[in-house]
């Protein structure tokens, strides 16, 4: 195989989301894989979609996750910004103007002067008339053979099947040959009025000027590959490997959204997702290396990406697999690593507590955690004293069948053997257990009443760890005021 070299090139007309992220993410492995290099680029010539945040963003999102390249608009040291790399100004140097130049020249192209309001009417038409609207050159009223202010060029397919062919093959790595007949493709816009360069035209003469090998993107583009193998044939250049990723649905079976899933990248960081998390888990999002696995680390990824194995078939973002997945990568860091992530997660409440506590309420929770954005609701009892819930009794399937005397009662029982104790977790699961003894009630019961009165939460870690955590003072006031309540 010749020198790989793989590009993304996003285009900043909104932020970079998790389908974005698969493709770079392929692009990356293969790359890589083969001691290639990783191309970013910048395609932003839709200037009246064109979003100026959305391109921090993008390198924001990727040296996050760590997929940076070997070239491109963002160099590692620095940021520093390679024109030679962003379309709008590669357009500024004439990168694109001149080749459609050459073929205006060729009598391939040419200037099309028809307003968007004749079009219109020509589209018009072709539904009356019960056929499809097909733009071509003889539409024109005017004919023009020179640039024009406002005036986009347009290749010619007429003049394009006479000049070579009238059905253009070209083949996909994964999904086999397609052929697409020019009989049925309208003469499309090269450079538009404004002068910028269409994404079929830009994104051909961008990747044979940077000897992209593999062009590897979503499916979506299947359409206009045709248009784009033709370019490259009426050029003389030689074509890329084209590569087309399956679509990623919903777990309701439609193309992914907001809702299900598909949010700005940096939306999964900020909820507290770990990079290397969400990269094992988009791979699998149309890979798979054949066997059962389903954790990667990155070097396992570069090491068995191939695009003999990538699929077809749409792929499911199941954002519960996703939580799995994220979960097991906590419960994999060691203490000192997760309190370091999960600095910026803490409740507000935890700020006067030391490393040390935190430490100890984490080894608590770290089974627990699905992503750093549940850490206050898991640990906010073991840094303020919360109200009273009654309700928490009150609708507790168990505990409701108790009257008020017997849950004092329990919690006086309960209270007076929990001073007793040195609190270390070991006395404190011994002097549970002959609770059960003394009280004659089921665990259910009792650790329940317990838990309650001393974290006010719906749920918490295993009773003795949680009490041994809080210390023997906030649990016996807890428990007071429990009583009072009652």
């Amino acid at each position: 195989m010749s020198t790989v070299r793989t590009r993304f090139a996003p285009s900043p007309t909104g932020f970079l989301h998790v389908g974005g992220v698969r493709t770079a993410l392929f692009n990356y492995l293969f790359a890589q894989r083969h001691s290639g290099k990783f191309i970013l680029r910048l395609e932003d010539t839709d200037r009246e979609r064109f979003v100026a945040a959305g391109v921090g963003q993008i390198v924001e999102a990727l040296d996050w996750l760590g997929l940076k390249p070997d070239e491109g608009f963002w160099i590692n040291e620095g940021q520093h910004q390679n024109i030679e790399y962003i379309q709008s100004e590669r357009h500024k140097n004439g990168a694109y103007q001149k080749y459609a130049d050459q073929l205006v020249g060729q009598g391939l192209a040419y200037y099309s002067p028809t307003t968007s309001s004749e079009l219109e009417r020509l589209r018009e038409q072709a539904k009356k008339d019960k056929r499809p609207f097909l733009y071509r050159r003889e539409a024109d009223k005017n004919n023009a053979q020179h640039a024009a202010a406002n005036t986009p060029v347009r290749l010619d397919i007429a003049a394009v099947k006479q000049h070579s062919k009238s059905v253009v093959n070209w083949t996909d790595e994964i999904r086999n040959t397609f052929a697409d007949n020019l009989d049925h493709v309208e003469d499309f816009i090269i450079i538009k009025g404004d002068g910028f360069p269409t994404y079929n035209f830009a994104n051909v003469i961008d990747d044979h000027d940077m000897g992209i090998s593999h062009v590897i993107r979503g499916d979506e583009f299947i359409s206009s590959t045709g248009k784009h193998a033709l370019l490259y044939d009426l050029f003389g250049w030689q074509r890329p490997k084209f590569v087309h990723l399956p679509v990623i649905n919903g777990t309701d079976g439609k193309k992914l959204s907001k809702r299900t899933g598909d949010a700005n990248v940096l939306d999964y960081r900020d909820k507290g997702y770990l990079p290397e998390a969400l990269l094992n888990f988009l791979a699998l999002l149309g890979w798979n290396d054949g066997t059962e696995q389903e954790i990667f680390s990155p070097s396992e990824l570069t090491q068995k990406f191939k695009l003999s194995q990538l699929n077809t078939s749409p792929a499911v973002f199941d954002s519960r697999r996703l939580n799995w997945m994220n979960g097991y990568y906590i419960r994999q860091l060691k203490l000192g690593d997760l309190l370091e992530r999960v600095k910026n997660f803490w409740p507000k409440q935890a700020e006067k507590f030391g490393d040390d506590y935190k430490k100890s309420v984490l080894k608590l929770v770290q089974e627990r955690l699905k992503y750093f954005a549940e850490l206050p609701e898991l640990t906010m009892f073991f840094f303020v004293d919360l109200p009273v819930n009654m309700k928490l009794i009150s609708e507790h399937k168990q505990l409701k069948k108790l009257s008020k005397t017997e849950l004092k009662k329990l919690l006086e029982q309960s209270m007076d053997v929990i001073k007793v104790s040195d609190f270390s977790h070991n006395d404190l699961s011994q002097k549970l257990n002959e609770l059960l003894q003394q009280t004659g009630q089921k665990p259910v019961v009792l650790f329940s009443l317990i838990r309650i009165a001393t974290t006010q939460a719906p749920a918490s870690p295993g009773l003795a760890d949680s009490l041994a955590v809080l210390g023997k003072d906030r649990a016996v006031r807890r428990m007071e005021g429990t009583i009072s309540a009652i």
